[in-house]
């Protein structure tokens, strides 16, 4: 998988080169979150790049709905029912959780996989099935 960093010089002049995801400054959690790692890309609250070492298996909430899209690898979602759905690169959930626990995200591959999650506002609008 490609990434890019797009920025402007001093003068306003545009320049494209390649971005290394894995080079940015992962900060590892406490206990279960020890395999996991984020980043904050871009704007400090608004997008998060996570980064699940294989096995890594967290209870997870979130403060505020968000919206997530798996970059690389492969990613496990279980609700609390006991239900799941594996994510692969390119798919996306929406977590519109706004309290804690209740669901998990697991890493069963043998790489890493990386999640981009975006803060969003609280669901008001439901699109039509």
């Amino acid at each position: 998988m490609a990434a890019y960093r797009l920025r402007a010089d001093e003068q306003g002049r545009t320049h494209l080169e390649p971005l290394d995801l894995f080079a940015w400054p992962f900060e590892n959690g406490p206990g279960d979150f020890k395999g996991v790692g984020g980043a904050v890309m871009g704007d400090a609250s608004r997008v998060m790049l996570m980064r699940f070492e294989s096995g890594a298996h967290p209870g997870l909430h979130r403060a505020v709905p968000c919206f997530g899209v798996l970059v690389e690898g492969e990613l496990v979602v279980q609700d609390s029912s006991g239900g799941e759905v594996v994510l692969h690169p390119g798919d996306a959930i929406r977590v519109e959780t706004t309290g804690r626990g209740g669901w998990r995200l697991g890493n069963r591959g043998e790489g890493y996989a990386l999640l981009a999650l975006s803060q969003m506002p609280p669901k008001s609008v439901t699109p039509a099935d």
